[in-house]
């Protein structure tokens, strides 16, 4: 199999997914009430933007990696990084009572997508989508336990 042409397609199916699934995990619904015991209103908007930021910056560093764009890669990779500041006090909206575990998530996407940056500022693009996989399979791991 041909590696080379196998990237293309990795990254399609993971646009698609960071597309979706995410945006469909942080829109509005009535599990806000049973968050706000624990975060007010305006800690759960910024939890929504700094996903919606993480988000599109997923979105174009597989574009910038499908199109073989260093540069925007590396420049995404950072968005992702950034996009995370802040998460630590960050709550679950379902399941409100497990946070330590809920954090412990967020935990490995930070770790994951520091290693994302790193590798994309080398300007390797077959490290940065093997990493990029990394960061979306913590994204769903935690989307599974905590919003399903």
């Amino acid at each position: 199999m041909n590696l080379s042409l196998a990237y293309p397609g990795i990254f399609l199916v993971a646009a698609t997914l960071a597309t979706g699934f995410p945006a469909a995990a942080h829109g509005p619904s009535g599990h806000h009430e049973m968050a706000a015991a624990v975060q007010d209103e305006e800690a759960m908007k910024a939890q929504h933007g700094r996903m919606a930021n993480f988000e599109e910056a997923m979105v174009d560093l597989g574009k910038a990696v499908i199109h073989g764009d260093k540069t925007d890669a590396g420049k995404h990779a950072v968005r992702l990084t950034d996009a995370l500041k802040g998460h630590e006090k960050d709550v679950p909206h379902k399941s409100v009572s497990r946070i330590k575990e809920f954090r412990a998530f967020y935990g490995e996407l930070k770790k994951r997508t520091a290693k994302l940056e790193g590798d994309a500022k080398t300007g390797n693009l077959q490290k940065t989508s093997l990493a990029y996989g990394r960061v979306l399979e913590a994204c769903v791991s935690c989307h599974a336990k905590f919003r399903d």
